[in-house]
C-alpha cells in the first residue's frame, strides 16, 4: 500500500500547491501480492477482471461523476488505468482518447468535451499494483501477468463544468495485438463490490451498463486541475430528466433503477402493471439534483412484465421491465 500511495503522489502531486484534486475515485488495492507489492483481487463473486477500452476494436469504458450543486470544476488532467495481459512493467499504453458526456451515455447524454479521434495521453507507467486472481493457474495473488499502469490524460482545452452528473468515457491502444487493453474493476478491501456503481462500456455499436454475475461495476478515475486556468463556457449538466434500464435486466430477485434529475424537486418513481394498476411506490418525496439510484424487490408480485415510472417537474418517463419467478 505504501509503494502504490508514494508512486501515485509521485505522479500526480510533483506539484501539490498548485493542483486541486477534484475526484479521487480509486479502490482496486485489495491484498499483498508479488515481492509485498500491493494486489487488486478480482471482487468475490465475479468473473472477470477488467472491462474492454481497446479502442482498435472501438470499445469504450465510462463512470459517472457528480459536482456539487453550487461548483465549478475546471481541470485539465484525468487519470485511469489499465493492463494489457502478459505486459513487462514498461506501459505497453501508446495513445488515450476521452470525452465527457452531460448525462449517461447511450440514454440521452451528449459529448461536452473531446472526440475519438484525438490522442490526449500524455505519460503512462507501472503504479507498483498487480491485477490478480485466485487461480492456481496464474499464480494466484501472487500473479504478475497484469501490471495495471496509469494513462495521464491532458485536456488542452480544459472543460468547465457547472454542477451536475456527468459521465468520463475513455479508450486507449497498446504495443500488444493479442491481449486488448482492459481497465480493472473497484474492488475494495476484503474483495467486496462496492454498492451503487454503475459503469457503462460502448461495445458492438451500442452502450450498456456493465455487469458482471449480477453485479453493477465501478471503475477506477481521477480529475485534477490546476486553479486559474482559463476555459471556455460553462458545459451544463442535461437539462432533463434521465431514467435508466434497471440492472439486470429480466431479474428474478432484486434489480436497480437509476435516474437523473437535472434540479431539486419533488421526485415520484412508482412501479406498474401492464394495464396501468399501481403496484407499488418507490420514492415519493423530494430528492436532491444529481444521479440516483433505488433498489426493487418485488416479494409479493407474480413474474411477468411491469412497468416503473419517474415524474418531477421537468416531466415524466417511464420503461419496462420483466421479472422472472
Amino acid at each position: 500500500m505504501k509503494r502504490f500511495l508514494l508512486i501515485l503522489f509521485s505522479i500526480i502531486f510533483c506539484d501539490a500547491h498548485a493542483q486541486t484534486v477534484f475526484l479521487a475515485d480509486t479502490a482496486f488495492v485489495t491484498d499483498i501480492g508479488y515481492n509485498g507489492a500491493p494486489a487488486s483481487c478480482k471482487t468475490n463473486g465475479l468473473v472477470y477482471n477488467a472491462a474492454g477500452m481497446d479502442r482498435s476494436q472501438s470499445i469504450w469504458a465510462a463512470d459517472v461523476f457528480t459536482i456539487p450543486t453550487g461548483a465549478t470544476w475546471i481541470f485539465d488532467t484525468v487519470i485511469v488505468y489499465g493492463y494489457q495481459y502478459g505486459s513487462s512493467l514498461s506501459s505497453p499504453f501508446t495513445s488515450g482518447y476521452l470525452q465527457i458526456y452531460n448525462g449517461t451515455p447511450g440514454l440521452g447524454g451528449t459529448v461536452v468535451w473531446g472526440d475519438t479521434v484525438t490522442n490526449v495521453l500524455s505519460s503512462t507507467g507501472f503504479t507498483g499494483i498487480y491485477k490478480v486472481d485466485t487461480f492456481s493457474s496464474d499464480n494466484g495473488l501472487l500473479s504478475t501477468k497484469r501490471p495495471i499502469m496509469y494513462l495521464k490524460l491532458y485536456l488542452p482545452v480544459p472543460p468547465h463544468l457547472s454542477a451536475g452528473t456527468y459521465w468520463l468515457a475513455w479508450s486507449a491502444t497498446g504495443t500488444s495485438a493479442a491481449n486488448p487493453p482492459s481497465t480493472p474493476f473497484k474492488a475494495l478491501p476484503g474483495r467486496v463490490n462496492p454498492s451503487g456503481q454503475m459503469a457503462r462500456q460502448f461495445a458492438g455499436g451500442g452502450w450498456s451498463y456493465i455487469t458482471d454475475n449480477g453485479n453493477s461495476i465501478g471503475l477506477d478515475m481521477m480529475i485534477i486541475g490546476r486553479p486559474g486556468l482559463s476555459a471556455g463556457p460553462v458545459l451544463n449538466a442535461a437539462a432533463k430528466n434521465m431514467l435508466d434500464q434497471n440492472i439486470p435486466k429480466p431479474f428474478s430477485g432484486t434489480t436497480d433503477i437509476s435516474f437523473y434529475l437535472p434540479t431539486a424537486g419533488y421526485t415520484k418513481l412508482s412501479v406498474y402493471n401492464v394495464i396501468g394498476q399501481l403496484m407499488t411506490t418507490l420514492v415519493d418525496g423530494n430528492m436532491d439534483a444529481g444521479q440516483h439510484q433505488v433498489s426493487f424487490r418485488p416479494n409479493k408480485l407474480p413474474g411477468g412484465t411491469y412497468y416503473y415510472k419517474l415524474s418531477t417537474s421537468a416531466g415524466s418517463e417511464s420503461r419496462q421491465m420483466v421479472l422472472l419467478k
